[in-house]
């Protein structure tokens, strides 16, 4: 499967020695399905496993961890959306007004974020 040539570490979708946020149950998923000889798999893990946090598992995302990983499409966006439900329901969690509230508080004073 071809991968985009402009997808590289040169054009920005990597930064060395800066870990991401927050890996997914997704891009743990790829990472443990992943061919990991490719030189370029932590790049493309990274990249898809942001987008589609972020942006949601489009055309080209899929394409890409379908071709890391040789799972067939389905089964790329059955995983995806199993995660996605998880994270929704914790996210909702984190949002809860008292939550909120106390983020905002210790923002406030300093102490988090």
């Amino acid at each position: 499967m071809d991968i985009d040539p402009e997808i590289t570490t040169a054009n920005g979708f990597h930064i060395e020695n800066v870990p991401t946020r927050f890996v997914s149950g997704f891009t743990r998923w790829i990472e443990e399905h992943a061919d990991l000889r490719r030189s370029d798999a932590a790049v493309l893990i990274e990249m898809c496993g942001f987008l589609a946090r972020t942006e949601g598992l489009d055309e080209e995302a899929l394409h890409i961890v379908a071709g890391l990983t040789g799972a067939a499409p389905q089964e790329i966006v059955r995983i995806y959306r199993k995660d996605n439900t998880r994270w929704a329901e914790t996210q909702a969690v984190l949002d809860a007004q008292d939550l909120t509230n106390l983020d905002e508080h210790l923002d406030g004073i300093g102490r988090w974020g």
